[in-house]
C-alpha cells in the first residue's frame, strides 16, 4: 500500500511539473512583425480614464501594463474586419490576469492585423485637444495575439507593450511605439522583471523599479492601469500627519485613501514632485504609473531595462488635456 501511495505521488508529481512547464512555454506576440521598422511605428492619441489609446477612430484599447494578457472585444474584431485587415482565429491556451485583474484561462486566440497611424495635434477655440491621422502613414503590424475580452473592453497588455521601446510624448498625450529606442533621453531608473516562479506562468512579464519615497526604498511595480495616484503604497507605510483624504478608483473597485501631496520622492538621480497615495487594495501594494507622475516625455524601454526622462524640457504652465477627437483623413 505504502509503495503504491508513493507511486501516486510522484505520478502527480510529473504530472504537475509538466504542466508548468507547458504553460512556462506558452508565449505571445513572438510573431508580430511591422511594415516599418523604423523610426516611430505609429503615434497612440490617448483619451479617457483609465487612459486608452485610439489607434484609429473608434478602436481604443486600454493600456495596462498590469494586464498579462492583450484582449479584444468581438466589436473591435468586427471593426477591423470590416477595414479589411486580417483577423485569425486558433486554438492556443493563455493564462494570466485581464485588464480587470481576474485570472483569465482562455483557449481562442486572435491574431490580427493593426494599423499605426502618425497623428498630428491641434487645440481648437474652445481649448480641446484633437489629433488627425493620415492613412498614407499607415504601418501595419502583422500577427498581433489577442484573448477575447471578458470585461467589454479591448487591453493592450504587457505581452504586447513589452515587445516596444514606448515614448510618452506628453505635451500631445500620447505615446508612441518604437523597435529602437529613439535618442535624447537620459536613464532615470532601472526597469527590472519579476523572477517569480509563479508570475513564469504568465504571457508577459511583470517589471519594477526601486525608488525613494520619504527616505525610504521599495520595490514598485509598473502599473499604467492605475487612474488618478501616481504612487500606490500600502497603508501601514505611511508615516506623515500632514494628509489629505481621497479616494482611489481602479478596475477591482474604489478604495479610501490619505495622500501625502508633499511627498520627497527620489528616483536615481532626480527629485520628483509628487503625491504619494496609502491605500490597500487586491493589488501589487506598491506601484506607480509613470503615465500618470511625470509631467514631461519619458521613455519606457522594457528590453534595456530602464526608465528615461529627457535632460532638459520646458516645463508647460498648464496641464495639456487628453485627446478629445481623433479622425484620420486619407
Amino acid at each position: 500500500m505504502k509503495q503504491r501511495f508513493i507511486t501516486l505521488i510522484a505520478i502527480i508529481v510529473i504530472l504537475a511539473t509538466s504542466a508548468y512547464i507547458g504553460m512556462v512555454f506558452l508565449s505571445s506576440q513572438d510573431n508580430l512583425t511591422a511594415e516599418r521598422t523604423q523610426g516611430p511605428l505609429g503615434i497612440l492619441p490617448l483619451r479617457g480614464n483609465p487612459l486608452e489609446a485610439e489607434v484609429i477612430p473608434g478602436l481604443r484599447f486600454k493600456i495596462d501594463t498590469g494586464s498579462d494578457i492583450s484582449t479584444i472585444t468581438r466589436k473591435d474584431l468586427d471593426l477591423l474586419d470590416s477595414l479589411g485587415f486580417t483577423v485569425n482565429e486558433s486554438f492556443y491556451p493563455v493564462f494570466g490576469r485581464d485588464g480587470n485583474g481576474k485570472i483569465l484561462f482562455e483557449t481562442k486566440r486572435y491574431s490580427v492585423q493593426l494599423p499605426l497611424l502618425n497623428y498630428t495635434f491641434y487645440e481648437d477655440s474652445l481649448g480641446n485637444r484633437n489629433a488627425v491621422g493620415s492613412w498614407s502613414t499607415a504601418n501595419i503590424l502583422s500577427n498581433v495575439d489577442f484573448a477575447p475580452s471578458r470585461t467589454g473592453q479591448s487591453v493592450l497588455g504587457i505581452d504586447f507593450l513589452q515587445k516596444f521601446a514606448i515614448e510618452y510624448l506628453y505635451n500631445n498625450r500620447a505615446i508612441a511605439l518604437y523597435l529602437t529606442p529613439p535618442e535624447g533621453y537620459d536613464k532615470c531608473l532601472d526597469l527590472t522583471p519579476s523572477m517569480s516562479v509563479f508570475t513564469s506562468l504568465w504571457l508577459g512579464k511583470r517589471y519594477f523599479s526601486d525608488f525613494t519615497v520619504n527616505g525610504e526604498t521599495y520595490s514598485f511595480f509598473l502599473d499604467t492601469g492605475i487612474r488618478n495616484a501616481l504612487i500606490k503604497l500600502p497603508a501601514d507605510a505611511n508615516t506623515s500627519s500632514s494628509l489629505r483624504a481621497d479616494t482611489v478608483s481602479s478596475a477591482l473597485g474604489s478604495f479610501e485613501a490619505l495622500v501625502d501631496d508633499r511627498a520627497y520622492i527620489e528616483m536615481g538621480n532626480r527629485l520628483v514632485n509628487g503625491s504619494a497615495y496609502y491605500y490597500d487594495s487586491r493589488e501589487e501594494h506598491y506601484a506607480f504609473n509613470p503615465l500618470n507622475l511625470f509631467l514631461q516625455d519619458i521613455l519606457i524601454d522594457f528590453a534595456g531595462g530602464s526608465i528615461s526622462l529627457r535632460p532638459i524640457y520646458n516645463k508647460l504652465t498648464t496641464t495639456p488635456g487628453l485627446v478629445t477627437t481623433v479622425t484620420t483623413i486619407p
